[in-house]
């Protein structure tokens, strides 16, 4: 029993010194430039400053109000960390999260009104899990789930109206339930018609 507890107090204090470990490791941008003022250039995916890969944020403001526009960031010349847009009025339209390069966490919009617009939900670079949008009204008009990528689970479409579009399952990468594809016809409807 003693063995078990100190193995218990050891790991415990192993992973506590790991998760200390990555958090030291945090990047800390300093470089704040507008998009504007310096010449910035993307080379396949990477962008660059003054020939080097760039770490850093980069703000755009609106033209006519000089208010932020957006704010991406860099590590490396790869997309990290928040990125932020805004409207012309400051309010928030979108926020997501890159991670060396590769979408992560969520992606959240919303209208220029406030409401919501989209939330997806991102994982090593993939869609991963509940992926939801709304139309300007307010109304659910898509509501997909995903694993590593692809479609899995319960699919639903809407149109802007609220009736639904398509309502399907998708299991071990096979589709069934109603697609929304076509205009169903009941084969008796058509056959029996006086």
């Amino acid at each position: 029993m003693v063995r078990q507890v100190r193995f218990l107090i050891n790991f415990v204090l192993i992973i506590l010194i790991l998760s200390c470990e990555r958090q030291s490791q945090k990047i800390v941008l300093r470089e704040m430039e507008n998009s504007s003022q310096t010449s910035f250039h993307n080379i396949n995916g990477l962008m660059f400053k003054n020939e080097k890969p760039y770490s850093g944020y980069i703000y755009s403001l609106y033209p006519q109000t000089n208010d932020t526009m957006e704010v991406k960031c860099y590590y490396l010349g790869k997309e990290h960390g928040n990125w932020r847009k805004y409207s012309i009025k400051g309010t928030l339209t979108e926020s997501r999260f890159f991670v060396n390069g590769a979408k992560e966490g969520e992606l959240k919009a919303w209208w220029p009104d406030g409401k919501r617009k989209l939330d997806y939900h991102f994982q090593n670079d993939e869609y991963e899990g509940n992926y939801k949008e709304w139309n300007y009204n307010g109304q659910l008009i898509l509501n997909l789930n995903y694993h590593k990528g692809y479609e899995e689970g319960v699919e639903q479409m809407f149109y802007d109206n609220g009736n639904i579009r398509a309502n399907y399952i998708i299991k071990n990468g096979r589709r069934f339930g109603l697609l929304g594809t076509k205009n169903c016809v009941n084969v008796s409807d058509s056959i029996f018609k006086n």
